[in-house]
């Protein structure tokens, strides 16, 4: 049973609702007042102007057609090998990035591949490169540096810079070297300076193009990935439609610095291109500071490849390589060392001969204190010259019935 208060507060809300004592079911009020004071309800088929703004859009014209091809379409056609402009690093007709540290030498490194295309030498730092004239796009260096670091890099190869007659420079203003520049769609649009750039290259037709650097010349967000892939984009069309190589000098981001990875900003300015180089800074045992070119992706090929450089000259050479005069002056130094062990072992009456075995003069000589840190093997390939000078030869000791022989001067 409800007590009295409680019934008196229940009754009260059936009156709020309408319902009052003696009220049969069927004699219920109407919840709400007719629709019709509303006014009409439109069709479900039509929506009033603006009701839903973002409402999607029925296609009104028939897409086109995609263009599908099926492998028998290819029999009979021969297959299109593998092109680079230099092997197993920079495919030809696409775009690759060369990043690297700001001031770590990768314009120096450009250049050095721009001689050997247009020069048709053959060889870029170890690997085998393609010939053809070349545009080289300079939004950072100055007329004046880019010559001084040209002298240096073509006197170390024995060139002349005034004879590169198809190494085609373009320096901008910095202040208006924009290649690419950020749309409200998104996407990133060509300059005037892009157009110039691509009407240069149809006329030239170069094999390869350097572009230094990204940072001077996106005008966009570079941690937008449709910035980055469509940037790069415009550089795949002109290389596809030149048939050229572009590659890209690129600083990477304090991250990609700290990781060694060499990445900067958005991972698509990695994903777009086909392939990527590095060039690291590295400190030698000896405290100097080298160079490590590092192949970080390579679609078409193996990547991983590392070559350690070291500066030589003005220019970057494989360490461990030398040129004429410094590998002249090494082997000199070699030479003397080994005739100062020879003396030393001689003035105290003991035999040393040419043959691995006992007494082998090479590995006899590593262990002396005139060796000055020469190894066996470096004193061997002087004992070599050494006897094809006429400096040295073997002459018989001990019984003539053993037949022995020793290393002496010539007399």
């Amino acid at each position: 049973m409800l007590s009295p208060a409680n019934r008196a507060m229940a009754l009260q809300v059936f009156e709020d609702l309408g319902y009052t004592r003696g009220m049969a079911p069927s004699e219920e009020p109407t919840p709400v007042a007719l629709f019709d004071a509303y006014g009409a309800v439109p069709p479900y088929d039509r929506i009033p102007d603006g009701a839903n703004e973002e409402r999607i859009e029925e296609p009104s014209a028939t897409p086109a057609s995609l263009a599908l091809v099926t492998p028998p379409a290819w029999r009979g056609v021969p297959l299109e090998p593998m092109r680079w402009l230099a092997t197993n690093r920079i495919p030809a007709g696409d775009v690759t990035i060369l990043s690297g540290d700001g001031g770590g030498g990768k314009t120096t490194v450009a250049l050095q591949l721009a001689l050997a295309v247009e020069r048709s030498l053959g060889d870029w730092l170890g690997t085998v490169a393609e010939s053809g004239p070349v545009i080289f796009f300079s939004g950072e260096e100055p007329q004046a540096e880019m010559r001084r670091r040209l002298h240096r890099v073509a006197r170390k190869r024995g060139l002349e810079p005034g004879d590169l007659d198809r190494l085609h420079f373009h320096f901008a203003d910095p202040d208006a070297c924009l290649l690419g520049i950020a749309q409200r769609d998104g996407t990133m649009a060509p300059t005037p300076l892009f157009a110039s750039l691509a009407a240069a290259a149809r006329d030239i037709r170069p094999a390869l193009m350097v572009v230094d650097s990204v940072a001077a010349t996106f005008g966009g967000n570079q941690n937008d990935r449709v910035h980055a892939r469509t940037f790069v984009g415009l550089f795949r069309t002109l290389a596809r439609q030149v048939d050229c190589a572009i590659l890209l000098l690129d600083h990477p981001s304090l991250s990609g610095i700290t990781s060694g990875t060499g990445r900067g900003g958005s991972m698509d300015w990695q994903n777009a291109t086909r392939a990527r180089l590095h060039l690291e800074s590295v400190d030698g045992e000896d405290g100097s500071t080298g160079r490590v070119l590092e192949v970080k992706k390579l679609n078409y090929g193996p990547a991983g490849e590392k070559v350690r450089l070291q500066w030589e000259d003005g220019s970057f050479v494989i360490e461990g390589t030398a040129s004429a005069p410094h590998q002249a002056a090494a082997n000199t130094s070699a030479e003397q060392r080994y005739l100062e062990c020879l003396d030393a072992i001689t003035g105290q009456g003991r035999h040393v001969c040419h043959a691995p075995g006992r007494g082998y003069a090479p590995k006899t000589f590593a262990a002396m204190p005139q060796a000055g840190g020469l190894t066996w093997r470096a004193f061997q390939a002087a004992q070599e010259r050494l006897f094809a000078a006429g400096t040295i030869e073997n002459i018989p000791y001990g019984p003539k019935s053993k037949g022995t022989k020793c290393i002496a001067r010539k007399a």
